[in-house]
């Protein structure tokens, strides 16, 4: 019988695979474009984000194999590219197969998480002491090459081979360790303090410098000097980081002299930071304490991201992370996708770790795991972690899941937009308390939306949703992790912001009790990842508070931001309508009141965005309108998510990379799907500087803003439909028909 080859990527891990240690060599080496200098695995140390060609060689010292033979190469904690590709030389992430022998051989490569690849003996003998090389990003053809993956990691690489073509394959020795190093070169200088302090009382700051992927610059040696306030005590004139505070240094007992807004400032080489706002109050009635409610760590099934308990991923080293790195006061790490088989050790690692950290008036670690049911994932979270039973099997359907803890007050089940938002169509849970208004993957105030129209009344937050990066990082660019190429079409999946985003509560004080009361409350706000203050009052009522009104009362809207960078606008949004904006024309500290009568004011509830000139983002959690009258109507108000085009400037920088788009629009996707390309200019973001530009995309003609991050080896793209990136689409909706109707093309 003829053999049957394989179209697709086999995926022997972990089902069809047994350890073993046949006499199969994998060399692994990474040729930089930019230097030329091989690195070899696993003593080198590839930098993240650096472009260049990996070179894997695999030798046979076993036996001759035959036609039917399978060699797959699998890879942990560590990613080469969104899909690699074999048709096209000129495009990125262009993959390769040499060999010595005779034999007639094929390569497998596309999107299958686990197996990086797998080479199939079709035709005659692969004898004892041949070889072949992939080439993943092989240049010779045009391509741009591949770009090391932008976190610095532990991973591994593991190659098995399937010598009769059964489907069971055999591993080839030990795996093989690919460490990523942080690049060397700092561009985030970053100070955290706290957001709310008493006079005279002492707090830790946090001093951290960071690579341009987010990565703390763990061999940076040098001096950190500080900018001197009359009303700020404890703050040393400089301080030295040597590479035994791997970037971080926490310096203690700095305390205010007298209440105000404080903004401390330092600088490094060339680097400038500015510290989050910090307000002092003689005896602050509430504080505001910040968390990352939906992150990962060990415990990954599916795609292998987080799969080895390594260092970095291990559960205590996560809450670790958040403490040091982060400045969290809460957090709430879990297993993204735990194995069946290995449900008691992950999720006991992680209860385990909530007791080691657990420091009431410190930090206050929550217990969790992802729940991945056909009608929309959730993040499960528990108040208390001590007695908690392991959760059932993440696939569990949906129903299950509320069965189970749909009706516990110590549970939430945050509605989140990670792999698979809600699908409110399919299922319908009686109430959703915890809604995720941005994450790593991107702003989602459509989903806060779409909830406050089905009815609910969510408290908002933000999180990272972070997957291999670390815990607490600053915002950055992070190469596929877009909605771009999973959730509407495209070839190459776009950038998002793999850390960063975070979530505000108001409560009186740092206690578990404390923090899950203003949860419940509402009490919350999110960011994209600054630690902007902002403050929503309505009468006496904050964001989160339920209001009773009649058809004749008098509004007093009053509205405050202490902001981390100058102020763009801000937007008071009340029902589907934008019912008022403002432009702060650059203050970092603003306040206004808003005097309205009730019938100009459409809609049930009433929350507070705000932009900064730097691209981040914030959300209150609404006030909730109770109305028995009518709701009036809105006299002619813009929709929450109006999209009217701003005046362009006429020089704006942005035409300098014009042709490089263009380019890259011509080789990588459709680009006749790009209509009116039209540059908007060069921004200084948080996460970097791109050129910013407009389109109208597909026949559909929706407005879609790009930016084009240029200062990576490898330009990163990201788009947003609309003209501002908060997240104006609704992704249920127009995701699947876009999906459906612009299949893609190889």
């Amino acid at each position: 019988m003829p053999y049957q080859q394989p179209d697709q990527p086999l995926r022997p891990y972990p089902t069809q695979y047994t350890p073993g240690n046949l006499a199969l060599s994998l060399d692994v080496r990474f040729l930089p474009a930019a230097t030329g200098k091989v690195v070899h695995l696993p003593v080198g140390l590839p930098v993240a984000g650096t472009r260049g060609t990996w070179e894997l060689e695999v030798r046979n010292e076993q036996a001759d194999l035959p036609a039917g033979a399978l060699f797959c190469i699998i890879r942990f904690d560590c990613q080469f590219a969104f899909e690699f590709q074999t048709a096209r030389p000129d495009r990125r992430d262009y993959a390769t197969l040499a060999s010595t022998s005779d034999a007639r051989l094929r390569l497998l490569i596309g999107r299958e998480s686990v197996g990086l690849c797998t080479i199939v003996v079709t035709d005659g003998l692969f004898l004892r002491g041949e070889s072949f090389t992939i080439r993943l990003g092989d240049t010779s053809g045009g391509g741009a090459g591949s770009e090391v993956f932008w976190s610095s990691t532990a991973g591994q690489l593991l190659l098995a081979v399937d010598a009769t073509g059964t489907g069971q394959f055999v591993g080839a020795g030990a795996p093989l360790d690919l460490r990523v190093a942080p690049a060397g070169e700092p561009r985030l200088l970053r100070l955290l303090g706290p957001s709310v302090a008493a006079v005279g009382e002492d707090f830790d700051l946090h001093v951290g410098l960071f690579d341009a992927n987010g990565n703390p610059c763990e061999d940076f040696v040098g001096t950190v000097d500080f900018t001197a306030d009359d009303g700020v005590d404890g703050l040393p004139a400089s301080i030295t980081l040597t590479a035994a505070d791997g970037g971080v240094r926490i310096i203690h007992g700095v305390h205010p002299l007298c209440a105000g807004v404080f903004r401390l400032q330092a600088c490094c080489a060339s680097l400038t930071a500015t510290a989050n706002p910090m307000v002092v109050e003689e005896a602050p009635q509430m504080r505001l304490f910040w968390g990352d409610v939906h992150a990962h760590g060990w415990g990954d099934s599916t795609m292998h991201l987080m799969h080895l308990r390594s260092a970095r991923l291990d559960p205590a080293a996560r809450h670790a992370q958040a403490r040091r790195l982060g400045r969290f006061d809460f957090c709430c790490p879990a297993s993204m996708s735990m194995d069946p088989a290995q449900r008691e050790e992950v999720f006991g690692a992680y209860r385990d770790a909530c007791a080691e950290h657990d420091e009431p008036g410190r930090y206050v670690p929550f217990l969790a795991y992802e729940a991945h049911p056909q009608a929309g994932d959730r993040q499960v979270i528990f108040r208390d972690y001590r007695d908690e039973p392991v959760p059932p099997p993440m696939r569990d359907p949906i129903e299950n899941v509320i069965e189970r803890y749909g009706a516990r007050d110590d549970v939430l089940l945050q509605v989140h937009i990670g792999g698979d938002p809600p699908h409110w169509d399919l299922y319908r849970p009686a109430r959703e308390r915890f809604l995720e208004v941005c994450s790593g993957f991107g702003c989602a105030e459509w989903l806060l939306q779409e909830a406050l129209q089905l009815g609910y009344e969510p408290g908002v937050c933000a999180a990272s949703d972070l997957h291999l990066g670390w815990m607490g990082g600053p915002r950055s660019v992070e190469t596929f992790r877009g909605r771009f190429g999973q959730k509407y079409p495209m070839r190459q999946r776009d950038s998002a912001y793999g850390t960063g985003p975070i979530t505000a509560v108001q409560a009186t004080e740092l206690t578990r009790t404390a923090l899950w009361e203003a949860i419940e409350a509402r009490h919350t706000a999110g960011t994209s990842g600054a630690r902007m203050l902002v403050d929503l009052r309505l009468g006496d009522a904050r964001g989160g508070d339920e209001v009773t009104i009649g058809a004749d009362d008098i509004l007093e809207l009053q509205c405050a931001v202490h902001a981390c960078a100058p102020l763009a606008r801000i937007d008071v949004i009340a029902g589907v309508h934008r019912l008022h904006s403002w432009d702060p024309q650059g203050a970092m500290d603003w306040k206004e009141r808003l005097t309205l009568p009730a019938g100009s004011v459409p809609g049930r509830w009433i929350y507070l965005r705000v932009e900064q000139v730097d691209g981040e983002w914030g959300w209150t959690s609404p006030v909730y309108l109770r109305r028995d009258d009518v709701v009036p109507p809105a006299h002619g108000l813009p929709d929450w998510n109006a999209c009217a085009m701003e005046a362009e400037p006429h020089d704006n920088g942005a035409d300098a990379y014009l042709a490089d788009l263009q380019a890259y629009l011509r080789r990588e996707e459709e680009v006749q799907r790009f209509a009116a390309l039209t540059p908007a200019g060069v921004l200084s973001l948080a996460v970097g500087k791109c050129a910013q530009f407009h389109c109208r995309w597909g026949t559909e003609q929706v407005p879609m803003t790009i930016l084009w991050f240029f200062e990576f080896e490898i330009p990163k793209i990201r788009y947003d439909f609309g003209w501002r990136d908060y997240g104006a689409m609704p992704e249920n909706q127009l995701g699947p028909a876009l999906m459906a109707r612009y299949p893609q093309r190889p």
